[in-house]
């Protein structure tokens, strides 16, 4: 069985969870078996797995696997309950207790606390301090931790698995001990040798690094820039998400990164590993281009990002972009589809410019492709894509690009001119990168569209979906 190791999913995801929704989609088409393995708590998965049609018997939650055991494991959850919560709130009118019975049938007791504020003395603050977690039908509890800050994160601790398997108590000190027992259950489930992708989670990684099952292979996968600056050549420093397994390489089978100079990049520092690192792209195209033919840029012209709301995406800089254009009587629409933290500083910039009627926050969208067709070209202001999906999905609705010149799909995906435009960037310099985002947009306007779009099929054709799905099978049949 090939496990796809992450944290969680929810009902607004990441780039690192569409890049999992692709993979699961190319081993499909050649016949590798997969199981989704997530491993925090996450109450509302089974709404999150319908939303993105995820089948119950392609996910294992751990939490849920120490409440439902193995059957839950081997074929998936079997019914869904009506979930509900109550909330008991004391004289002071702080929430003390959160009764929770989630669709899946566990029931989540959470003890909350109340304690003073280290950042705003004389403040208070409440948060989860203790986690109870039962089997709905039966009445059993299944597991409890305490949860503990540190350093402005949570970690969890003292964690007991009550009636496992032949009634066993079981404890464990941390959770990376936790989830070693939990790969190491789910591994022993399943006949002939396992592989872990591991797409997200230090914790996971460790676990899986120490005391595997002898069998099983690990494959490491690099969703973003491995480094934090390349361009600092005395401190270039490492990207933290990744820095565990670029120090435990010599535990890993293989490494895949999205791009062939993401993978060139890595083996400046690690010249030797030159049969471990492997560059597959994250997803791809069907053998057609699912475009809209255009001989030029619609009046008004129309622009798309598509994006989780994340600081990183500075998808208000291309606001202020669109916002600068319209005052100098460009004809111009945006639309974002997306959610997430930074939705009131965008939704705050449009309203302060009136421009509620040409710049859109859409929300997000499970049909991406039909979207695009709306759209004269897609544009980003990210610093750094480990590969850039979106890219790819705009190109394959014949969109061309309008982007910083960053690190890595945005340089191997889009060729300055001929299927997008390349922008200069500074960090930290808003002004010039507002500044650079409409020199885009100009020469957009500017440009032989049609030519442009007659690139793209083009430059699509090393992404096809059925090549990138038999390098997944070379690699897995190589382990």
């Amino acid at each position: 069985m090939n496990f796809f190791t992450n944290e969680a999913m929810g009902i607004g995801n990441s780039g690192v969870e569409h890049a999992e929704f692709y993979r699961a989609k190319l081993f499909k088409r050649v016949d590798l078996p997969y199981k989704f393995l997530f491993t925090n708590l996450v109450e509302d998965l089974h709404e999150a797995m319908d939303k993105w049609n995820l089948k119950p018997n392609e996910v294992i939650n751990m939490w849920e696997y120490f409440v439902f055991g193995n059957d839950y494991a081997l074929y998936g959850l079997q019914k869904r309950v009506k979930p509900n919560q109550s909330v008991i709130v004391d004289n002071t009118h702080t929430n003390r207790l959160i009764h929770s019975v989630t669709s899946s049938g566990m029931r989540v007791v959470k003890h909350l606390i109340k304690y003073p504020n280290p950042d705003k003395p004389g403040t208070l603050l409440v948060s989860v301090q203790r986690i109870e977690i039962f089997d709905k039908d039966s009445g059993q509890k299944k597991a409890a931790y305490e949860v503990l800050k540190k350093h402005k994160n949570s970690v969890i601790t003292n964690i007991h698995l009550f009636n496992q398997p032949d009634g066993a108590h079981i404890f464990f000190d941390n959770e990376i001990q936790l989830r070693r027992y939990f790969f190491n259950r789910v591994s022993r489930l399943f006949d002939g040798q396992n592989v872990f992708v591991i797409d997200r989670g230090e914790a996971s990684e460790v676990a899986l690094m120490t005391h595997r099952e002898s069998s099983d292979k690990l494959i490491a996968v690099i969703h973003a820039d491995h480094l934090s600056d390349r361009a600092d050549p005395k401190n270039p420093f490492w990207n933290n998400y990744y820095e565990y397994e670029l120090s435990h390489l010599d535990e890993l089978d293989a490494v895949v990164v999205a791009t062939k100079m993401q993978r060139n990049d890595l083996l400046i520092d690690f010249p030797a590993e030159t049969d471990k690192v492997k560059a597959i792209p994250v997803g791809g195209i069907d053998t057609r281009v699912v475009s809209k033919k255009r001989n030029q840029v619609g009046t008004p012209l129309r622009l798309i990002t598509m994006s989780r709301l994340a600081a990183e995406k500075h998808i208000d800089l291309i606001t202020r972009a669109v916002i600068r254009l319209h005052d100098a009587g460009i004809q111009i629409l945006f639309d974002i589809y997306g959610g997430g933290g930074e939705y009131a500083k965008i939704a705050k910039i449009i309203k302060e410019a009136n421009a509620e009627g040409y710049i859109a926050l859409k929300g997000q969208t499970n049909h991406p492709a039909d979207a695009y067709l709306k759209y004269d070209a897609f544009i980003s202001a990210s610093f750094s894509e480990g590969f850039g999906l979106t890219y790819v999905e705009a190109l394959n609705s014949g969109l061309p690009v309008v982007t910083f010149d960053a690190r890595f799909g945005a340089q191997e995906l889009i060729k300055d001119g001929e299927n997008g435009f390349l922008l200069d960037f500074k960090r930290g310099d808003d002004e010039f990168d507002v500044e650079q985002l409409i020199k885009g947009i100009r020469r957009l306007q500017k440009a032989n569209y049609s030519a442009l779009q007659a690139n793209i099929k083009n430059y699509l054709q090393p992404y096809q979906e059925q090549k990138i799905a038999e390098q997944w099978r070379k690699l897995i049949d190589e382990l």
